[in-house]
């Protein structure tokens, strides 16, 4: 059982908790995990390979979790950069439709072989 428990701390001492919402979603991810990891240990006691084939499947709910609170986190900032992106490319094709670009000299004597 402390095998389990000695990750799974270390892992919440290295996450950075900065915002009460945060801390909520990773404590609901957290106690998911922590009772995926309850009904392994329930449906498994005798059972070591029915247990190693278990756990993966909590660690990777529990990835799943983390990174949806990840992305919910990072949409505000992503909305704001496409929305930069596009002011920017749209600025160019005004620029580019007042002063377009000159033509290139059609003399072939200037043209490289």
């Amino acid at each position: 059982m402390t095998w389990r428990v000695v990750p799974f701390v270390a892992m919440l001492a290295l996450t950075p908790l900065t915002a009460k919402a945060q801390s909520t979603a990773h404590e609901q991810c957290a106690g998911a995990f922590e009772l995926c990891l309850a009904e392994c240990d329930t449906k498994h006691v005798d059972d070591a390979a029915g247990k190693a084939a278990c756990v993966p499947q909590c660690s990777g709910r529990y990835a799943a979790c983390d990174a949806g609170v990840a992305y919910d986190q990072a949409k505000p900032w992503i909305e704001e950069q496409a929305k930069k992106s596009k002011k920017f490319f749209d600025d160019l094709m005004k620029g580019l439709k007042k002063d377009p670009p000159e033509a290139p000299e059609s003399d072939p004597t200037k043209k490289s072989i």
